[in-house]
């Protein structure tokens, strides 16, 4: 019996509602997930299988996390059939069962960043038109905003002015179209492919929906046009039923094509919609909800709703002005340093928040030199790592012969003897003949056409992977880890890590995040089979890397450094705001975009509910920039706070400024005063 007790009024509405359009306006900490996963188990419980309901939200984390939530209220056996994806996980599932209907092969692979630019590279050189790393990059940022609005290049707004873009089309056309020769797909691809099809197949719409019988969107508010598009070609008759939850003040992806509207017009696309408030934050105290609801309600284009805690008032919220910002992260250095120590708090309570990343540079020299521990959320990730990118392609290739680009990545690694030539050949070959990479080397070490080491490396590749494809359909489901071990083992990337890394602790670093890799895939419960398994293993690696592994930062005790916009979602006892600048927040970009000064307000609003007891706002009155030190004026947000909120400081060092400044004005004055007293006095001029 699913207890819906525990919830308060307005979320048990939520959690028990049955058919129909709902909205449900969820904001910041009032419990939005709990809503969704006890509506789920509360559908189960009045007789709906848990295979026809679909859950989506849009990280990775926040999938996980749901799915672990639904383990807790429900029999493992029901747990495990409820659909719960990201919008791309859910598109790979339709594709890994329909993508032959878009003229792609089965199993497809899913491309990374990297792998983007070598196919890209390989159509510009095709075509005469190589050119640097950075116009690639901007070819394939194009792309993806074309894929994203369901469209090509020429159909964007910006081709009607910019030639550049309408000359990408062509481009755009055979980096697709070079896509599925290889049997692969772009992470966009997982979005468009889908759509398409379900648009084209009135076999697969119907199919598709009757499957989904319920549906529940999370984080509504970040949802661009093709996840829109997505969400209208699953939702239809005979069934309309659609749960979205989010909150429009909580919109701050506009960069990514997220577009707030969405929310703000529900009942528009979904007449009859039912819409129910959760306003009772869970989070934070009473001053901080006070302050954000200040800040936001400034906002006129927004859902009306006002988040209120029965956390007590707490602490009134801080507003410190610094000389600089290296007095600023100085303080906050120190400051963390002493409330660690008086108040036996450790530093993962503390988060340091800011608009733009080369704001941390300054605080991360401060933390370092009071000896601070802290973690900068959104570096070089491990699964960055070549090592890391080579194994998942080692996995890809033993599940998915037909994975080309893991072919060429892996060819040569560990060095086997097949130099550049001897690539270069096989790839002409491939292309003069139409081939496979993996047929014309299937074909050469068959016919003994290539010699020495080139043609001995080609053998030993091909004798490895036909020996554990072999044992991979052997092996029961439990015993994937261990093949897997004797796998990697064989292949010799332990001693080709070593004899790349000097430093002997390194290199054991390196090696025990590959050896953590291949034990992630047996965290994999579902599947029949050993390959069933890894197939899931693979895509789950390409949609989210940090699946294969935990990183090891997560579990230390470091404070959090990270941007605004990474901080959705989290919190934290004590926030530090930094940089509360006109020009910082809001961003100097965002005074001449429209709708640009809303958005920055509701990362604002975004930032300050992520404090649960303590928020601290703080910002330098001056700044250097071209080698001149210029004045900043507070940010307007800073002042959209009711004074009785605020506990208004000025450091020291800024105070004694302020001293000195005033001292030097007050001379500048008294002696422009006695000038002109001079003056007054003075006989009238005469000329002589």
């Amino acid at each position: 019996m699913v207890d819906l007790s525990t919830l308060n009024p307005p979320q048990r509405e939520a959690a028990s509602y049955l058919d129909g359009p709902a909205l449900v306006l969820a904001g910041a900490g009032s419990g939005k997930t709990r809503v969704i996963t006890h509506r789920i188990a509360w559908l189960i419980e009045q007789g709906v299988r848990p295979e026809n309901i679909l859950g989506v939200t849009f990280t990775n984390k926040a999938a996980r996390e749901m799915r672990e939530r639904v383990g807790h209220l429900l029999e493992p056996s029901a747990a495990r059939k409820v659909n719960l994806h990201t919008f791309h996980a859910l598109g790979a599932e339709i594709l890994r069962h329909d993508i032959d209907r878009a003229g792609y092969r089965k199993p497809f692979s899913i491309v990374d960043e990297s792998d983007q630019h070598r196919v890209l590279k390989g159509v510009l050189a095709e075509l005469n038109l190589g050119g640097t790393g950075a116009n690639e990059g901007e070819l394939l940022a194009l792309f993806s905003r074309a894929k994203n609005n369901y469209c090509t290049p020429a159909q964007l707004p910006e081709a009607g002015f910019n030639p550049e873009v309408r000359r990408a089309d062509r481009i755009f056309h055979l980096y697709n179209a070079q896509l599925r020769n290889l049997g692969a797909v772009d992470f966009d691809d997982l979005l468009l492919l889908p759509t398409r099809l379900l648009e084209a197949h009135a076999d697969l719409q119907t199919r598709y929906r009757l499957k989904y019988r319920y549906i529940m969107v999370d984080e509504y508010q970040d949802t661009n046009p093709l996840q829109l598009r997505m969400l209208q070609q699953l939702v239809g008759p005979p069934h309309y039923n659609l749960m979205v939850v989010g909150d429009d003040d909580q919109s701050i992806y506009a960069f990514r094509g997220a577009v707030s509207d969405y929310i703000l017009r529900f009942e528009e696309f979904y007449p009859g919609t039912k819409v129910i408030a959760l306003e009772q934050n869970y989070r934070s105290v009473g001053s901080i909800l006070d302050a954000a609801n200040a800040v936001i309600s400034k906002n006129t284009v927004r859902r009306a709703k006002t988040l209120w805690s029965t956390l007590g008032s707490g602490k009134p919220v801080e507003s410190i002005r610094f000389e600089s910002d290296v007095t600023e992260a100085d303080y906050i250095a120190r400051r963390i340093l002493g409330e660690a120590a008086h108040q036996n708090r450790p530093f993962h309570d503390f988060a340091i928040l800011f608009r733009v990343n080369p704001q941390a540079r300054v605080m991360e020299e401060a933390l370092k030199h009071h000896r601070v521990p802290y973690r900068l959320v959104g570096g070089t990730s491990l699964f960055d790592r070549k090592e890391v990118r080579d194994v998942t392609a080692y996995l890809s290739l033993l599940a998915n012969p037909a994975d080309e680009l893991a072919l060429r990545r892996i060819i040569n690694y560990p060095t086997r003897g097949i130099g550049t030539t001897t690539q270069e050949l096989l790839t002409r070959r491939a292309h003069d003949e139409n081939l496979s990479l993996a047929a014309v080397v299937d074909d050469v070490v068959q016919a003994k056409s290539v010699s020495g080491k080139a043609g001995e490396g080609l053998r030993s590749l091909q004798d490895l992977l036909n020996r554990y494809r072999e044992r991979l359909r052997q092996t029961p489901p439990d015993g994937l880890v261990s093949l897997l071990t004797d796998y990697i083992a064989e292949i010799g990337i332990a001693a080709a890590i070593r004899a790349q890394e000097n430093n002997a602790n390194i290199a054991r670093v390196r090696w025990s995040i590959v050896e953590e890799t291949i034990r992630g895939a047996g965290r994999m419960e579902f599947g029949d089979t050993a390959r069933k398994r890894l197939e899931d293993y693979v895509e789950r690696i390409s949609l989210d890397p940090a699946s294969a592994t935990d990183d090891p930062d997560e579990q230390k005790n470091r404070v959090t450094l990270m941007t605004l916009h990474s901080s959705k979602g989290l919190e934290f006892p004590i926030v530090f705001m930094i940089g509360m600048n006109e020009g910082g927040l809001p961003h100097a970009r965002a005074l001449d975009e429209k709708n640009g000064i809303s958005e920055e307000r509701r990362l604002c609003y975004v930032g300050m509910t992520r404090a649960r007891e303590h928020l601290i706002l703080t910002r330098p009155r001056t700044a250097i920039k071209r080698n001149e030190r210029l004045a900043l004026k507070p940010s307007r947000f800073l002042t959209e706070i009711p004074k009785h909120l605020l506990q208004s400081f000025v450091s020291k060092e800024t105070e004694a400024e302020d001293r000195k400044q005033h001292e030097l004005n007050a001379e500048g004055f008294a002696a422009l005063r006695a000038l002109l007293n001079g003056a007054e006095s003075s006989k009238p001029f005469q000329k002589p």
